[in-house]
């Protein structure tokens, strides 16, 4: 049993303007754009979230991480694990992975998530305009390019290892061309560079369907949080939960009451209490049992993309504190009589999705006083 379970938090990195974003949102871009701009779509919805002192900081600068880190350590968050965007070569975002690498002495934990997926302009309602296509090209040479450009972050004496292997995280595994080779090459490619190879762990964000013959070469399943539990577990007439008298309504007439619903507004509501209690009740099990895999939960305590999505906002309600360390408490207990070494958490600063631990003007440091009751 591991009874030191720590805790890891997902780490975005799109605070910082770079030329593909002034070409396809405008000259300076940031992801702080669409957080400055959100508006509450309803009474008590809280858009938009400001961060304390009204820090809207580049993670491009090492006075930002050292800010940071210093904030994760004092509250108990143990590591960071950053996303990593790569198109066939083509690498975005990158400028606050290199940041931390090229300063050795900023002291903290940290693995990679290569956030798999071709971007859109999902954002404006317009999901099948392709800003940059994530085409997967099964060419060796470039899988070598890549997991040279990794190399020395693998290699960095602060990455996080389970057995002794780097932890390497494919956000969306089911995208992935190849898997089986494109593995067995990078593991064969750590071993001759000094490593024991590498720990790969698929994320999942829903169902991947009957035979996802691809987990097959993973080591672990990481379930992101509310994702996972809301396309799987989640039962979508739960929303009648939040209004005790619709349980007496037939079900026939709920169809019609969903319609009317959604010619009032788009945003969909969803209760975090319900997507918890399902997340508790399906901790550590594996659907794909197939597949011998370790088993990594993750949480979160609200989510809101509004500054995304506007009105079509999709809104996970937020815990109030008791919750929070009642779910969390729970959670950890669980994860050390399963031995998990580690709990993720979404995440440190997905801002514009509304996840985030960072101390802001509404909740000052409640987040981040919870990490640190539950982990310290």
């Amino acid at each position: 049993m591991n009874c030191n379970t720590k805790l890891i938090a997902f780490y975005f990195p799109q605070f910082h303007a770079f030329p593909e974003n002034d070409i396809w949102w405008g000259k300076g871009f940031t992801d702080w754009n669409l957080v400055k701009g959100a508006k509450p779509l309803f009474k008590g919805h809280i858009q938009p979230n400001v961060p304390l002192d009204g820090d809207y900081y580049n993670p491009c600068k090492r006075e930002t991480w050292e800010k940071q880190i210093a904030i994760a350590k004092k509250y108990a968050v143990s590591g960071f694990m950053i996303y990593h965007y790569w198109f066939d070569g083509k690498l975005l975002l990158e400028k606050p992975l290199e940041c931390l690498l090229k300063n050795k002495d900023l002291d903290m934990p940290f693995c990679i998530c290569w956030a798999n997926e071709t971007w859109t302009r999902a954002w404006i309602g317009k999901p099948t305009e392709i800003l940059i296509e994530q085409t997967h090209n099964p060419d060796k040479n470039l899988w070598i390019k890549h997991f040279n450009y990794l190399l020395p972050f693998l290699k960095d004496e602060r990455y996080i290892k389970i057995d002794g292997k780097p932890v390497f995280v494919i956000y969306q595994p089911q995208l992935l061309k190849g898997t089986e080779k494109l593995f067995e090459l990078w593991d064969k490619m750590a071993k001759e560079n000094g490593l024991k190879g590498l720990y790969m762990i698929a994320n999942k964000n829903h169902k991947y369907g009957m035979t996802p013959s691809f987990l097959a070469n993973y080591n672990g399943l990481l379930k992101f949080q509310p994702r996972e539990v809301h396309t799987t577990h989640y039962n979508q007439k739960n929303f009648i939960d939040r209004f005790q008298f619709l349980r007496c309504i037939p079900e026939r007439w709920m169809g019609y009451l969903r319609k009317i619903k959604y010619k009032i507004y788009d945003y969909q509501i969803i209760e975090s209490k319900i997507i918890w209690q399902n997340l508790l009740e399906n901790v550590y099990k594996n659907e794909y049992s197939e597949y011998n895999l370790d088993i990594y939960e993750s949480a979160y305590f609200s989510w809101d993309n509004t500054p995304r999505y506007g009105k079509k906002a999709r809104i996970f309600t937020e815990l109030d504190r008791k919750e929070k360390i009642k779910c969390l408490k729970n959670l950890r207990e669980k994860a050390v009589l399963a031995g998990s070494p580690y709990v993720f958490f979404n995440a440190w600063n997905e801002w514009s999705e509304g996840t985030f631990l960072e101390p802001d003007t509404k909740r000052g440091y409640e987040n981040l006083e919870v990490i640190k009751e539950v982990f310290s």
